[in-house]
């Protein structure tokens, strides 16, 4: 799935830093979410994902974003 612009809108200091990386999760709660991908071996901390829907995305982090991780882990 093509990453929408509002997502990369609100990525926009990321992706100046890492580049653009995502990987498109799955629906969670109606909502795309996208997970800002990191280059290998960057210590980050919590991970960074992007919700979009209708034309907007939000970005949610902290023990939250590990919460909706959580449910796309096989």
């Amino acid at each position: 799935m093509q990453v929408p612009e509002a997502v990369i809108k609100e990525a926009g200091e990321l992706i100046k830093r890492f580049g653009k990386h995502f990987e498109h999760l799955g629906k969670y709660e109606g909502q795309d979410a996208f997970l800002f991908l990191f280059p290998d071996g960057s210590n980050t901390g919590f991970p960074f994902v992007y919700l979009y829907k209708d034309g907007s995305a939000i970005s949610v982090t902290g023990f939250e974003a590990l919460d909706i991780t959580a449910q796309f882990d096989n």
